[in-house]
């Protein structure tokens, strides 16, 4: 139909009127065929006997805005301004509604102060065009000044501040609304998801009268975006369970990027088996979400398959595959399939942050220097600071640690805690003092000792521990437990059914006198050391239950030589996993636990996990 539509000639100006004109302009913008629309107007120009009305300028001005074309947009407005419909409310709130499409806030309102007389639609029109662009105040102000304000009025403002986060004056508005409707509810759950709250989400959630798809996504979006990938799993199950509003693309969409966090392959699969029942799988997000949730939970047969039988492939699609490819360290093939790529769309700029992240995986060095080189001369994309730390990141794995300080020193951007995080890892890594001083004289002028976390504290310690500068490392760990920043502590789940529960898990605590550590000369020494037994709080322990005994030992001790020359407090925490046995029998299990069966395994151990099992 659309396609007709824009190949229709009409036999004879004599037999259209400009009523008709004006339908079939309508008709095609609503049908989302914008070319065919002004195809259309050139057509209805080039009789020579109609000219546009205020029935025709709002609807192309809709789909100026829908084509985000800002000449286009002002060549309308020109054409508005030698007819007599310039002065015309309805043609002027529509020029302001397609200033704000193109974010030029300023013109939208000269046209907002032009106007003789204003209704309610023109204020918020106005209105909608300071929150969308992110001036909540210039909204605000307007805002008090309204006349009258509606429904619409309040959802704008609430909205406004639900994408900031502001969730005290999201609260305001939302208790000002006397009659609430689903717009309001779901930018309340917005707002609390922005502000981190998701108590109080998942509060405003329950309460809803009722909810449509938006308010499901809404919820799962911020329970994503709050890293608690296990809730929107449980969320969608929810969903669908109970079987009263389908979930959608973007609900299997937010499910699949979940299960990706997690790494939950099984759940993943049930997804994916959901969505081609439902027929969701011809939604490219859903394609790219399934391609970037096999590829982290390291399934490379099944994202090549669900690529490769993609009917439509956007940059999106070419991305996420780019970026499994990376993580599973196939470099080569990730140029050649770049190459592929570039005859069917063009790069963005995620492309290019994959392709630099499968070069430092794959050791290729010149290959990634010529991409970084290439990126704004031949493919018009500009380096951003990503990049930036993906050519430091590939720089720092090869060791070539000079080259790499160089590029953060000559970057037009503030380094960041990454790239400069990446560069000294590599100095870690390579055992390279110099260098990594340097970078931890940047960390110190960019931050400070305040802006320091435990991690960069402890990454500067190893860096002289690696070179063996005992004193400066024993100094830095000092400095860490003078500010009283404590190492966070690793937490990890156990999945049973569709429920998955964090820990931190219980430890065992071992008394080291320091007159003892400084004379030790092996873990065997250390082991003999009689053992105290503290038992953390879990979350849930009843999922724990009913199951074999098996202890896996997390960081187990540290490396020999890591507690050697560090001057740790009286006692150090070594974190154990307890895995299926049932709760009651686990206490009595630990303090009859033997280290004699470890010695071996523990004075030969690699990394920094031991699985022993009794």
């Amino acid at each position: 139909m659309a396609l007709q539509l824009q190949c229709w000639v009409p036999p004879s100006p004599d037999q259209i009127d400009l009523r008709t004109w004006n339908k079939i302009i309508k008709r095609q913008v609503i049908e989302g065929n914008t070319k065919g629309a002004f195809l259309t107007y050139q057509q209805m120009q080039q009789t020579g006997i109609f000219t546009p009305d205020n029935f025709t300028f709002p609807v192309l001005l809709k789909a100026a805005s829908n084509l985000s074309n800002p000449r286009l947009g002002l060549a309308l407005h020109a054409q508005i301004a030698k007819t007599p419909f310039d002065n015309h409310m309805l043609v002027q709130t529509s020029l302001l509604n397609m200033y704000s499409s193109i974010q030029r806030t300023d013109e939208a309102r000269k046209v907002f102060d032009s106007m003789e007389s204003k209704d309610t639609v023109a204020w918020n029109s106005m209105l909608d065009a300071y929150v969308s662009s992110g001036n909540l105040d210039f909204a605000l102000k307007l805002f008090r000044f309204m006349p009258k304000r509606d429904l619409f009025s309040l959802n704008i403002m609430l909205s406004g501040y639900a994408n900031l986060g502001n969730m005290d004056s999201a609260k305001a508005v939302f208790d000002e609304i006397p009659v609430k409707n689903l717009i309001s509810w779901n930018s309340m759950i917005l707002a609390c998801g922005n502000y981190g709250d998701m108590e109080e989400a998942r509060r405003v959630f329950d309460e809803m009268p009722e909810r449509d798809v938006i308010s499901w996504n809404t919820l799962l979006g911020a329970y994503l975006n709050n890293k608690m990938s296990d809730e929107v799993i449980l969320l969608f199950y929810k969903m669908k369970d109970e079987d009263i509003i389908p979930p959608d693309y973007l609900t299997v969409t937010t499910a699949l990027s979940a299960c990706a966090d997690l790494g939950s392959l099984e759940k993943g699969r049930e997804i994916h088996i959901y969505a081609l029942e439902k027929r969701l799988t011809s939604s490219m997000h859903v394609t790219t979400s399934l391609i970037d949730m096999y590829a982290k939970c390291g399934c490379l047969e099944s994202f090549l398959i669900v690529f490769c039988k993609s009917q439509v492939r956007d940059v999106f699609c070419w991305n996420a595959l780019l970026s499994g490819l990376a993580i599973h360290g196939y470099g080569v093939i990730a140029l050649k399939v770049f190459d592929e790529m570039l005859q069917r769309t063009k790069p963005d700029d995620v492309t290019f942050i994959a392709l630099l992240n499968a070069c430092s995986h794959s050791g290729l060095v010149k290959e990634g220097q010529t991409l970084f080189n290439s990126m704004e001369i031949k493919y018009n994309v500009t380096p951003k600071i990503e990049h930036y730390g993906c050519l430091v990141d590939l720089l720092g794995r090869a060791g070539c640690l000079e080259h790499a300080y160089k590029v953060i020193d000559e970057m037009p951007f503030r380094p960041g805690k990454s790239i400069l995080g990446a560069l000294l890892g590599a100095c870690v890594n390579h055992r390279d003092v110099v260098i990594g001083e340097k970078v931890v004289k940047i960390l110190l002028q960019s931050y400070g000792d305040n802006g320091l976390n435990d991690g960069d504290y402890m990454m500067v310690s190893n860096l002289y521990a690696s070179c063996e500068c005992w004193h400066e490392a024993d100094r830095w760990r000092a400095m860490m437990n003078d500010s009283g920043i404590v190492k966070t502590a690793g937490l990890s789940s156990i999945t049973i059914g569709i429920t998955t529960d964090s820990y931190v898990f219980y430890s065992i605590i071992i008394i080291v006198a320091p007159a003892y550590l400084k004379r030790m000369n092996s873990l065997v020494k250390l082991l003999d050391i009689p053992i105290q037994i503290q038992l953390p709080r879990l979350t849930n322990l009843n999922s724990l239950n009913g199951l074999n005994h098996k202890i896996a030992v997390w960081n187990c001790l540290m490396k020999y030589k890591a507690l050697k020359n560090f001057n740790f407090p009286q006692t150090e925490t070594c974190e154990l996993l307890i895995l299926d046995k049932p709760i009651d029998q686990i206490a009595p299990v630990i303090h009859e636990w033997r280290f004699d069966a470890m010695y071996h395994d523990l004075l030969n151990m690699d990394g920094n996990k031991y699985v022993h099992e009794i």
